[in-house]
């Protein structure tokens, strides 16, 4: 049988207009919780980090971050956590460590101890760390809040991040709370991402497999304006689609 747990981000009044704002009788407790779930926590807001925090282990650490929109919105940030760099099995073998537990130990930060009594620090044997990949998810939005977003997802491997309407429809966008390519573009230049995954398409848009001939509004546009809006930036522009995989390959050490 399956646990659940239910956490909610508290919203600050600020993520919306005042009639998108969520009330406490809207957002209290109602009922008995399902025979499978488990009590849930309120995740408040780190003014200091200006994000939540809302998982971390050994391989990852998970924050959510705030968006404005109609109705609050958030962002959230997938970080892997750096990973230790090869070992340099020649000075291994030259102070007699053959392959085994002790590697793992030095793989895990851990120094060794040698029978002659040398300690062995991982510093001396492991060669420079890897940065862990970083992926930025965006809800609804037509901005972000603050400076914490930006320094969270900066340097992001993938930003994905909405579009909704084209960059001649700005202003509709903004007054319904979504973006346009260049808007979506300005973020991704704004945290020196490597690759912007466009989504949430208006239904306007057709989707190239479905244009037919002299039909305008195609999603091609979208990915030429934000490609137009990030010239010599470097950042790589896709389109998303159901059931569209991007591999994330591992970073070089620094």
């Amino acid at each position: 049988m399956y646990v659940t747990l239910v956490h909610e981000l508290e919203p600050t009044t600020d993520q919306s207009p005042e009639e998108g704002q969520l009330s406490l009788e809207m957002t209290v407790e109602c009922g008995p919780l399902h025979p499978q779930e488990q009590q849930g926590r309120t995740i408040s807001l780190d003014v200091s980090s200006d994000c939540y925090l809302l998982f971390e282990d050994k391989k990852f650490v998970v924050k959510a971050f705030r968006l404005f929109h109609r109705v609050p919105s958030f962002g959230f940030c997938i970080q892997e956590h750096d990973r230790a760099g090869r070992l340099k099995t020649e000075i291994l073998k030259e102070l007699g460590l053959k392959p085994g537990p002790l590697y793992g130990r030095l793989k895990a930060g851990e120094p060794v101890t040698l029978e002659s009594g040398r300690v062995v620090l991982p510093g001396e044997v492991l060669e420079e760390a890897i940065p862990g990949r970083k992926v930025c998810i965006l809800g609804d939005c037509s901005s972000v809040l603050g400076e914490g977003p930006l320094r969270l997802c900066n340097g992001a491997d993938v930003l994905v991040h909405e579009a909704t309407l084209g960059d001649e429809h700005r202003e509709k966008a903004v007054d319904h709370g979504h973006s346009t390519p260049k808007m979506a573009a300005a973020v991704a230049r704004a945290c020196c991402a490597q690759r912007l995954v466009l989504y949430h398409f208006s239904q306007r848009y057709k989707p190239c497999s479905l244009q037919k001939e002299g039909e305008e509004d195609d999603v091609s546009e979208l990915k030429r304006q934000a490609d137009d809006a990030l010239q010599d930036s470097g950042v790589e522009v896709t389109l998303a689609e159901d059931f569209l995989t991007l591999p994330i390959p591992l970073r070089r050490p620094r």
